[in-house]
């Protein structure tokens, strides 16, 4: 969504440049004011759809990282039964979290539930397995696991003690 300002602003400019044309012709001057009152709207309509959109998430199929080697992270979860699946990804490579929105599927959400009670239990992150294949096909869902409790730092070698005995002349 970075990309969207100058997204607006390409959409102002060909709305713009259609409504020079449409002064410019040779016409009267009702489809010249026409035409700029559409350009006004059509500006405007196209600044509050795309502020609009900021804050809705976007569908899990359509994410431009699922190709991607690494899995996604899991920030935040809601599952609203029988609706969706709503998360927030940290994706690998991009600073900014996503917000995404999957179909509901028991299976996914008994997965996403079981991995945030591990990771609760474990102090451990929650990763999205995004590695299937988008067809019209009853396909497996994507998979939540967690990563792998961090092991405990190594111990330094204990240190030899050595006894002296006072009385001892060595």
């Amino acid at each position: 969504m970075e990309n969207v300002p100058i997204l607006y602003l390409l959409q102002t400019f060909l709305a713009g440049l259609l409504v020079v044309i449409a002064i410019w012709s040779r016409r009267k001057i009702g489809p010249r004011i026409a035409a700029v009152t559409v350009l006004l709207a059509l500006v405007l309509v196209g600044y509050f759809s795309l502020v609009n959109l900021l804050g809705r998430p976007q569908p899990l199929e359509y994410a431009s990282f699922k190709n991607s080697k690494e899995d996604a992270t899991v920030i935040a979860a809601s599952i609203d039964e029988g609706s969706a699946i709503y998360l927030w990804l940290r994706i690998p490579g991009i600073n900014q979290p996503h917000y995404y929105r999957m179909d509901w599927d028991h299976k996914a959400a008994t997965s996403l539930k079981r991995a945030i009670d591990q990771s609760l239990r474990n102090n451990t992150s929650i990763q999205l397995d995004l590695e299937y294949e988008p067809s019209l096909e009853n396909r497996q869902m994507p998979q939540f696991y967690n990563l792998p409790q961090p092991s405990l730092p190594t111990k330094p070698p204990p240190e030899v003690l050595e006894y002296r005995n006072p009385d001892s002349p060595i």
